[in-house]
């Protein structure tokens, strides 16, 4: 029974990991403008003062602005956990994320410790307990960057198709796009959109705008969706070609993406293969025989 209990957390613990660094195990598609389209500096500056702010449907975030102060006593560098949580839609603040991962170091050990220390050394426990409380508040962070990544990708081409059909009927480029947000229901993408044009009606130029919804997304479609819009804008292209070649880019990015997923899969079920399904077959076989030859040997039939 403790061998069982070591085991499974011990597999647990890999999964997690498994979990937390299979993009960089695997691989992860990136691709970035170049070097003297962001200003990241500025940016960062922007970000400090709270001028993003991408609200989704569920967020903590009226507890984040009654925490500011707090937040920017934090006496270590911050700026990746906001990047990550910028990636992920601002779900939470800066603040509530590390309560939250300190939370989970402290409880999941201590209940891991009070259910079961009586069975299993304490020392494992705890070091096992504290890897998994560390990796959960990550392990959901990266699951929120994946699924609104998701999100985003699948909504992306038929957003450009909207924003083509409103430009070529003789719209401006930021008014289809606010028509494309009040009409559309809302979803990540129609968030950041919005927040694009929000940054236009306080005075920021188109380009500098389209920059910082490339900068918060941090997608490869994102980006030559605003590399192309800033190219057509500052050559005199029609906006409505632009878009089209976009969208069609959009979809064969995403067929790719699709074939790469699928072509991955085998790998991914190597694990759980090995993990579960291989010790399950090798005790249904060996079982039997290993039982027999406890019991008195193996009779052979000679």
């Amino acid at each position: 029974m403790i061998l069982a209990i070591v085991v499974l957390l011990l597999t647990v613990c890999v999964y997690l990991l498994f979990l937390q660094f299979g993009a960089k195990i695997f691989g992860l598609e990136t691709m970035r403008l170049p070097a003297q389209v962001f200003d990241n500096d500025k940016v960062e500056q922007e970000l400090a003062q709270d001028k993003y702010m991408v609200k989704p449907e569920n967020t903590w975030l009226p507890l984040t602005s009654r925490f500011k102060d707090f937040e920017r006593r934090i006496p270590f560098s911050v700026g990746s956990i906001r990047r990550r949580l910028i990636k992920a839609g601002l779900p939470m603040g800066i603040l509530e994320f590390l309560t939250f991962k300190a939370l989970a170091i402290i409880f999941i050990p201590t209940l891991s410790l009070i259910f079961l220390s009586s069975n299993m050394p304490k020392n494992m426990v705890l070091i096992i307990s504290l890897a998994v409380g560390f990796f959960i508040p990550e392990m959901w962070l990266n699951h929120n960057i994946t699924k609104r990544t998701h999100s985003i990708r699948r909504d992306l081409p038929n957003i450009i198709d909207l924003l083509n059909l409103c430009v070529s009927g003789g719209m401006d480029f930021m008014l289809a796009v606010n028509r494309v947000v009040k009409d559309l229901k809302p979803c990540d993408l129609t968030r950041e959109l919005g927040e694009v044009y929000r940054e236009t009606q306080v005075g920021k130029g188109r380009r500098e705008a389209l920059k910082n919804f490339g900068w918060r997304v941090d997608m490869p479609e994102v980006h030559s969706f605003v590399r192309t819009l800033i190219q057509a804008d500052r050559m005199g292209t029609p906006m409505s070609e632009a878009l089209n070649v976009q969208a069609e880019e959009m979809r064969v990015r995403r067929f790719q993406h699709g074939e790469s997923m699928a072509l991955k899969a085998p790998i991914k079920l190597l694990f759980p293969l090995f993990a579960f399904i291989l010790p399950v077959v090798m005790i249904i076989v060996g079982g039997p025989i290993i039982l027999q030859f406890s019991r008195g040997g193996i009779n052979f039939g000679f």
